[in-house]
């Protein structure tokens, strides 16, 4: 195997679960985030060569499976999140399945920036990833985050007193 298929198939196993979570936090079905995860790896594969090196490989891909999640919300701007599909997800298992429904029905509410913001952060990207990713400062990152957690507690709040 030579090098560019290493270093391939090494970002694709250390990140295709967190870019597929991204994913499915715009689609109504693992298959959809399937799809799009698969969309974006297969974009970043075709494209290695034209890698520029202005940010780190992974930073890269994230903004394609950005730019491919922001393209189906285009095309799927009226469909609304299924809590089926989450309890599809295979998640933690302690983990309330309820609350876990809750969250992802909460965070489906907040505005497409924020949604990226969130899923990133919930995937453990540091502030400067997610910076490099969205192309904003590092110091706006730790802001909105923090606004963005305000914003969950109180949808999910409103949800759990329901």
């Amino acid at each position: 195997m030579d090098h560019i298929s290493e270093e391939f198939s090494f970002i694709y196993l250390e990140y295709s679960s967190k870019i597929k979570n991204l994913c499915f936090g715009y689609t109504n079905s693992m298959d959809e985030a399937d799809d799009l995860t698969q969309e974006t790896f297969l974009s970043a594969w075709k494209h290695w060569d034209k890698f520029k090196g202005q940010s780190s490989r992974t930073t890269w891909i994230y903004r394609i499976a950005i730019n491919k999640c922001l393209s189906f919300i285009k095309k799927n701007e009226s469909k609304a999140l299924d809590i089926n599909d989450i309890k599809n997800m295979q998640v933690i298992n302690e983990v309330n399945q309820d609350h876990l429904s809750l969250l992802y029905k909460s965070i489906n509410k907040l505005d497409k920036i924020d949604r990226l913001i969130i899923t990133m952060f919930l995937d453990e990207l540091s502030y400067k990833q997610i910076a490099e990713v969205l192309g904003i400062k590092e110091n706006s990152i730790a802001v909105r985050i923090h606004r963005i957690k305000l914003k969950l507690t109180e949808i999910f709040n409103k949800y759990e007193g329901i």
